[in-house]
C-alpha cells in the first residue's frame, strides 16, 4: 500500500478538501485536473525522481550558498621571510607599528611624531617627501545636519599633510595611494586608517625603488576624522600640480577584520578591476553612502574629478573609533588581502596608458560581484532585466494555469502571502535585535552599536524570519495550493526587485540578477522536457545559492546594528524568488492543506530565535573585551561648575553619570572686536588655545554665522553656518575668526578637551572599562554688543 502526503494528488475516487476556488476540475471525478496525458510519468510524485528531487534541489541550493559564503575569505598572511616582490602582512605591520602605537588626533604630539616617522620611512624607500601645512575647510549643508536651525555646519583645521612623490619615466597620468594619518582621540587607529598606512608602506617597498611609467604620489593626509580637512586642503592647493588623469586608491576601515572591498569608485575603474586578485565591489555600497553618515577622503577626491576607488574593511566594527582599534585586534589575513589587492592594482596602473581609458571615462555601469569577477552593466540593462524577469515568471504562471495546475486567484493569494512574509519577516529580525540591544546595552559598541560577537544574532534573525515565513505558509496553504503560493510569492519578490531596479539600479542589481536567472529557469522548467528542465533548475539554484551565500557573508560583516532585518529580508527575497524552481515541468494540481494544527510549525523557529538571542547575548557579555563607556564633563567656563554625563553601561559609569563637581582650568583667553550696523554685527574673535589638540566650537545664540574666515581662510556655506568647529589647535597658538551674526546675539565658544582627568569629580575606571572618546567641554558665553 502507498500512502500520500496532503500535497500529493488524491486517488481518483478518494474524498478530499474542496479544490481551490476557480480551479480546473476533471468532469468525471470533480478533482483538480492532473495535467496533460502522461503526467503519471512526470515530476509530481509518481516516480522516485519526482518524490526526491525537491529535497535534492534544496541540497543544491544550500551547498551553493555555503560555497558562496565561504568564497569571501581572506588571504593567508605572508611572513617576514616572504619573497621581496610580494606583499607581506608581517612586514607591513612592522613598518606601520611605530606610527599606530598610540592615539594621534589632529594637532597632537603623537600626530606630529607619526608624520615624522612616515616621512623618514618614505624617504628611505626613495621618495621625495614634503609637508603641506595649511588650513583645510569644509561645510556640510543644512539638509544634512542636526542643528536646530537647519543651517550648515562648518569645519576648519590646522593640518599637516605628508606628500611623497616619485616621477614616472613616461607619465600618462598620476597614481595616488592615499589614506589619513590622524585617528580619533583615545583610539590608536591601527585599522582606521593605520591599515592604509601599513598597506601603502609595504606596497611601495614591494614595487621597488625603480620609477614606474606613471607618476606615483603617496598622499597621507591629516584631519580626516574631524571633517576631511587635509584632503580638502591638498586638493585646493595642489590638485593642479598632478599629471592628469589622476587615479586614487583610497584606503579606509570601519572594522578590524573581514574581506577588503571596493566601496565606491569614479571613472573607468570597471576596466581595471581584473588586475586585483579576488576583487569585490557592489554598486549597492556606493549608493548607501548617499544615506549613511559615514564619509571618507574619497568624497573630496571625487569632487575634484579624480578617478579611482574607495576601499575598506567593515567586520568587527565594535572596535571602530575605540581603544580596541589597535594592532593586536587587526586581523593579519585581512591586512594581507588588502595589500594583495593594492599591490596588484598599483602595478597595473603604474604601467598602463591611462589616457587610453579617457574615451570610456563617462561610463557609469552598475556593478556586482560574481565568482569569476566583477560584472558591469549599463543601468538601462539592469532596468531591462528587471522588467523581463517578472514577465518570464508570469509566462510560466500562464502556462501552468492553462494546464490546470493553478489559478490566478490562487496566485494572487500567493502574492499577498509573499508580501506579508517579507515585510513581517524582516521586521521580526529587526525587532528581535532591538529587543536584545535594549535588554543588554552594555554589550554594544558606543560608536556603531555592534556587539563583540554577532554571529548568533544573525542566526537568530534568520530563525525569526523562518517563524514568520512558516506561519505565512501554513495559513496560506489552508486557502490556496502549493503551486499558487510558490509562484505568487515569487511574483511579489520580483515586482519589489523590479521597482528597485528601475528606480535605484545600484541598490538592486546584486539581487536582481539571480532573481532573473530564477525566473528564466522557472519558465524553462515549464517548457523543457523533465530531465533537461531539472538540469536547468539545478543550475539556476546554484547561481541563486552562491549569490545568497555571498550576500549573507557581506551583510554579516556590515554588522547586525547596521543591517538588522536586512539579512532576513534579503534571504526571504532571494529564496522566495527562486521558489518555483522546486516545481517541475508538470505537477499535479495540489489541494489546499486544511490541517489547522500545523499552525504550531512556526513555534519551533520562534523558540530557536529567542534561545539563540539569549545565547548570543550571553556569549557577547562573556567576551574578554572591556565594556565601552562614553563620558563627557560639561564645564561652565565662568564658574567651573561641572556636570558629568555617562552612558552608564557599567557600575562605574552609572555612578559617575549625573554627578557634579567644580573644575579649575586655565580660562579661555580671547579678544573680541565688533562693529554693528544694519542689524548685523561684524566681529573679529582672537582666541589663544590653552592646550594641545583643542577643538573650538562657535555657536550663535540665534541665526547663523556668515562671512566666516579662520586665519584668513574662508569657510563658505550658502545660507550661513549654524555652528563652526576649529580643530588641530596647539597650546599657545592664537587663531583669528572673522564672522558676521545678528546684532546683539550672544556667541557660545565651547572648547573640547579629550583628557577627562582634567575635570573635577573624575575617578579612574577599572581595567574592564574602555573609554570611547571621553571629553571635557568648557563653554563660555561672549557678548558681541
Amino acid at each position: 500500500m502507498t500512502t500520500h502526503s496532503e500535497d500529493e494528488a488524491p486517488l481518483p475516487h478518494s474524498t478530499s478538501s474542496a479544490p481551490e476556488p476557480g480551479a480546473h476540475t476533471d468532469p468525471q471525478h470533480g478533482d483538480p485536473q492532473a495535467g496533460a496525458p502522461g503526467h503519471a510519468h512526470g515530476e509530481g510524485g509518481g516516480t522516485l525522481l519526482g518524490r526526491w528531487q525537491g529535497l535534492a534541489l534544496l541540497v543544491v541550493l544550500l551547498a551553493a550558498a555555503t560555497i558562496g559564503f565561504s568564497s569571501r575569505g581572506v588571504s593567508a598572511p605572508v611572513g617576514a621571510d616572504g619573497s621581496s616582490d610580494v606583499f607581506s602582512a608581517a612586514r607591513a605591520s612592522e613598518a606601520a607599528a611605530p606610527a599606530v602605537a598610540e592615539p594621534r588626533p589632529v594637532g597632537s604630539d603623537a600626530d606630529a611624531e607619526a608624520h615624522a616617522l612616515l616621512s623618514d620611512r618614505l624617504a628611505e624607500l626613495g621618495f621625495e617627501t614634503t609637508t603641506q601645512e595649511s588650513i583645510g575647510a569644509r561645510t556640510v549643508s543644512g539638509a544634512d545636519t542636526d542643528t536646530d536651525t537647519g543651517a550648515g555646519f562648518g569645519s576648519a583645521g590646522y593640518t599637516r599633510n605628508l606628500v611623497a612623490t616619485r616621477p614616472g619615466t613616461d607619465p600618462t597620468g598620476t597614481i595616488v595611494l592615499g589614506t589619513h594619518i590622524d585617528s580619533v582621540p583615545n583610539a590608536p587607529g591601527a585599522a582606521d586608517a593605520g591599515v592604509g598606512l601599513a598597506v601603502i608602506l609595504e606596497t611601495v617597498r614591494a614595487l621597488g625603488p625603480e620609477a614606474q611609467r606613471n607618476d606615483l604620489v603617496i598622499l597621507l593626509v591629516d584631519g580626516e576624522e574631524p571633517g576631511l580637512l587635509g584632503s580638502q586642503a591638498f586638493v585646493d592647493a595642489h590638485a593642479g600640480d598632478l599629471t592628469e588623469p589622476v587615479v586614487v586608491l583610497n584606503h579606509e576601515a570601519r572594522g578590524v577584520s573581514g574581506r577588503p572591498t571596493v566601496t565606491r569608485s569614479n571613472g573607468p575603474m570597471h576596466l581595471v578591476y581584473g588586475a586585483m586578485p579576488h576583487p569585490e565591489f557592489e554598486s549597492l555600497t556606493g549608493a548607501l553612502f548617499e544615506f549613511i553618515p559615514n564619509d571618507t577622503d574619497f568624497t573630496v577626491y571625487r569632487e575634484a574629478g579624480w578617478w579611482g576607488m574607495d576601499m575598506a574593511i567593515t567586520d568587527d566594527s565594535w572596535a571602530y573609533h575605540s581603544p580596541q582599534d589597535d594592532a593586536a585586534h587587526l586581523d593579519r589575513g585581512t591586512l594581507q588581502h588588502y595589500g594583495d589587492m593594492t599591490l596588484a592594482l598599483t602595478r597595473d596602473l603604474a604601467q598602463r596608458d591611462l589616457g587610453a581609458l579617457e574615451e570610456r571615462a563617462g561610463e557609469q555601469p552598475v556593478q556586482t560581484t560574481a565568482p569569476w569577477g566583477i560584472i558591469a552593466l549599463p543601468p538601462v540593462a539592469v532596468g531591462v532585466i528587471s522588467v523581463l524577469a517578472p514577465m518570464a515568471l508570469l509566462a510560466a504562471v500562464l502556462v501552468r494555469r492553462r494546464r490546470g495546475e493553478l489559478t490566478l486567484p490562487g496566485v494572487l493569494g500567493g502574492v499577498l502571502a509573499g508580501l506579508v512574509a517579507v515585510m513581517f519577516g524582516a521586521g521580526a529580525g529587526a525587532l528581535l535585535w532591538e529587543a536584545a540591544a535594549a535588554a543588554s546595552p552594555e554589550m554594544l559598541s558606543q560608536t556603531t552599536g555592534e556587539p563583540v560577537r554577532a554571529e548568533l544574532f544573525f542566526v537568530a534573525e534568520l530563525m525569526a524570519a523562518a517563524a514568520v515565513v512558516a506561519g505565512a505558509w501554513v495559513l496560506a496553504r489552508i486557502l490556496i495550493t502549493r503551486q499558487a503560493l510558490l509562484h505568487g510569492a515569487a511574483i511579489t519578490m520580483l515586482l519589489l526587485l523590479t521597482s528597485l531596479g528601475l528606480l535605484l539600479p545600484g541598490l538592486g542589481m546584486a539581487m536582481i540578477l539571480p532573481a532573473a536567472v530564477a525566473a528564466i529557469g522557472a519558465l524553462a522548467a515549464v517548457l523543457l522536457p523533465p530531465a533537461v528542465g531539472l538540469v536547468v533548475r539545478a543550475v539556476a539554484l546554484v547561481i541563486v545559492g552562491w549569490t545568497l551565500g555571498a550576500q549573507i557573508s557581506a551583510l554579516m560583516e556590515f554588522g547586525i546594528a547596521s543591517s538588522a532585518g536586512g539579512l532576513a529580508g534579503t534571504t526571504i527575497l532571494t529564496v522566495a524568488a527562486a521558489a518555483p524552481l522546486f516545481l517541475g515541468r508538470r505537477v499535479r494540481a495540489r489541494h489546499r492543506a486544511r490541517r489547522p494544527h500545523r499552525v504550531l510549525i512556526p513555534v519551533l523557529p520562534a523558540v530557536l530565535a529567542i534561545g539563540l538571542t539569549l545565547g548570543a547575548s550571553a556569549v557577547t557579555l562573556a567576551s574578554p573585551e572591556p565594556i565601552q563607556e562614553r563620558v563627557t564633563a560639561h564645564v561652565d567656563g565662568a564658574s567651573g561648575q561641572t556636570t558629568w554625563d555617562a552612558t552608564g553601561t557599567t557600575d562605574w559609569g552609572e555612578q559617575l553619570d549625573g554627578t557634579t563637581a567644580t573644575t579649575e582650568l586655565e580660562p579661555l583667553t580671547y579678544d573680541l572686536r565688533a562693529d554693528t550696523a544694519d542689524g548685523r554685527t561684524d566681529a573679529e574673535l582672537t582666541i589663544t588655545a590653552p592646550r594641545d589638540a583643542s577643538e573650538f566650537l562657535l555657536l550663535p545664540e540665534e541665526g547663523t554665522l556668515t562671512d566666516v574666515t579662520v586665519d584668513g581662510t574662508p569657510v563658505r556655506a550658502e545660507g550661513g553656518l549654524g555652528e563652526i568647529r576649529i580643530v588641530g589647535v596647539r597650546a599657545g597658538q592664537t587663531i583669528t575668526i572673522e564672522f558676521s551674526l545678528a546684532a546683539g546675539a550672544e556667541l557660545t565658544v565651547r572648547e573640547t578637551i579629550f583628557e577627562p582627568s582634567l575635570a573635577g569629580g573624575w575617578t579612574e575606571p577599572a581595567e574592564d572599562v574602555s573609554l570611547v572618546q571621553p571629553r571635557v567641554t568648557v563653554s563660555s558665553t561672549i557678548r558681541t554688543s
